[in-house]
């Protein structure tokens, strides 16, 4: 009989951690086609403009707010692919299981970095810390005399010391990290509308008044 129970038990619990699973990688596919929408567009960029944009984005939340980046500054963008962590199934558990590493196979691997004077490079935030493409990013590039702007969307937080480690790390790179400006969007069932996190992303911006 305790056998039994036992066996129920965990057969229950197993289903539970499939249909989560199920429920979350359902939810990141329909927040994507939504942001879709969002982001249907192009900033146009000033060819003057000393402002570049990167960013690495799953479900679409951290392009909206490079998208708001871009259009502000007038700047270019870069989208870092990684192929490892599309949307789905397989994207999803390599993100779950690459969260605390700070390598990945990203392209473009390198960027010409020489007109600007300021990079905002951005991720969504998985297990408290930036994504690993964005790590993969500094690491193969120099950043001698920029300004580092951070960016991040996430859902639940941020831990400090993972922002003072990429701010370490820009700094081996030779740059000056500047500031971490950041958007939650709150977990899945409440999540705050585009409007407000658009509305959000641009009030922090206002803040950023030395960076022209």
């Amino acid at each position: 009989m305790f056998k039994k129970m036992i066996t129920i038990l965990l057969s229950l619990m197993v289903l539970a951690v499939a249909i989560f699973v199920i429920y979350v990688i359902e939810t990141e596919k329909t927040q994507f086609r939504i942001n879709a929408k969002w982001v249907d567009y192009k900033p146009v960029a000033n060819p003057d403009s000393k402002v570049l944009v990167v960013y690495f984005s799953r479900s679409g939340n951290t392009e909206l707010m490079a998208m708001e980046i871009a259009k502000h500054y007038q700047a270019s963008f870069v989208h870092l692919e990684a192929e490892d962590y599309r949307i789905g199934f397989r994207g999803w558990i390599n993100a779950f299981k690459d969260s605390q590493t700070q390598h990945a196979v990203i392209t473009p691997e390198k960027v010409d970095l020489s007109q600007y004077d300021t990079l905002f490079i951005g991720s969504p935030i998985w297990w408290y810390s930036p994504a690993p493409p964005v790590w993969q990013f500094v690491e193969n590039n120099d950043f001698t005399g920029k300004n580092v702007v951070l960016f991040n969307t996430f859902n639940s937080r941020f831990k400090q010391e993972y922002i003072n480690e990429f701010k370490a790390k820009v700094e081996t790179k030779k740059g000056h990290f500047v500031k971490h400006i950041y958007v939650k969007r709150e977990r899945m069932t409440r999540q705050i509308s585009t409007e407000i996190l658009l509305e959000q992303v641009r009030k922090k911006l206002d803040n950023l008044q030395h960076i022209k």
